[in-house]
């Protein structure tokens, strides 16, 4: 014999009611997803997702401190860019005043004046040595100090000052003072006291190997500034990449996070239909019988 199994009012309402539950509760989530424009709200969403969306936010966050490197290396770069520069044309006119001084028509008082001008030069660049940026002097390495005492001596530490600007990627954004002016002795403070003195004597030949000395420390100038160039165009390659990026981490995230609008918003008006269905139904099946009249009073 087939047995056959009791239904009871009661256990058609327990069930309806449950259904009901689940129903309200799936559409809530779908309402909830909308309304905070967030696909995943608590882990137990999307698990998987959990993890990428962990993930992708600690690269973002690495990407935003590549960015600061990136920036603040510019601008030390930036900063030695344009001090470098001014040095070379600081270094120009004292060369003009060096061939001015060696074609012999001048007087002791013109070459006076000329040597007084490059005096002045070098009190200039020696200014410009000192350059600081966010605090700290451009060209004295790791030193927290000048890179040049009043007398043109390096007190800096030449040493590398690096920025990491991709990942696992390290970069050196200084320029150390002697590497730039020369070593002691044959340092560019040195080349331009001498020429001051050469051009004050009207001694051709003298003149002529100060202006050689020149030459030179203003050729390591220019190597420095063209290293520097080197490096901006470098860094501004690495800038790009790095942009790019965090655009495509931000499209991950948000892939990851977000809800497809368009899509949830159908699949809470099919939420909406199929409970209001349920609803409808429920009250269909679920009738008052003569026991809940009989104990209604009871």
């Amino acid at each position: 014999m087939s047995s056959i199994s009791r239904v009871t009012q009661m256990s058609i309402a327990d069930n309806a009611t449950a259904n009901l539950q689940q129903a309200l509760a799936s559409l809530g989530d779908i309402q909830n997803e909308i309304s905070s424009d967030k696909r995943i709200n608590v882990p137990s969403d999307d698990p998987v997702g959990t993890v990428t969306a962990l993930q992708t936010r600690s690269s973002i966050g690495l990407n935003t401190q590549i960015t600061s490197n990136i920036n603040d290396a510019t601008a030390w770069l930036a900063s030695a860019d344009n001090t470098l520069n001014s040095i070379v044309t600081q270094l120009t006119s004292a060369r003009t005043a060096a061939v001015q001084a060696q074609d012999g028509t001048l007087d002791q008082s013109g070459l006076q004046a000329l040597s007084q001008q490059v005096d002045g030069i070098r009190q200039s660049v020696l200014g410009l040595a000192n350059t600081q940026y966010n605090g700290r002097a451009i060209f004295a390495g790791t030193a927290s100090g000048p890179a040049y005492d009043a007398s043109g001596n390096y007190v800096g530490t030449s040493a590398s000052i690096e920025r990491t600007v991709s990942p696992g990627v390290r970069m050196q954004v200084n320029v150390n003072g002697d590497t730039a002016f020369g070593a002691a002795g044959s340092d560019i403070f040195t080349a331009l006291t001498n020429l001051s003195t050469a051009i004050s004597s009207g001694d051709p030949t003298a003149i002529g190997s100060a202006m050689s000395a020149l030459d030179t420390s203003t050729k390591n100038v220019s190597t420095s500034l063209s290293n520097v160039g080197a490096s901006e165009q470098r860094l501004s390659a690495l800038k790009s990449q790095n942009t790019s990026d965090a655009l495509t981490l931000q499209q991950t995230l948000s892939n990851v996070e977000e809800p497809d609008l368009t899509q949830a918003v159908m699949q809470m008006q099919m939420q909406q239909n199929a409970y209001q269905a349920a609803l409808a139904v429920t009250a269909r099946v679920i009738q008052p019988s003569l026991v809940n009249f009989l104990t209604a009073g009871t």
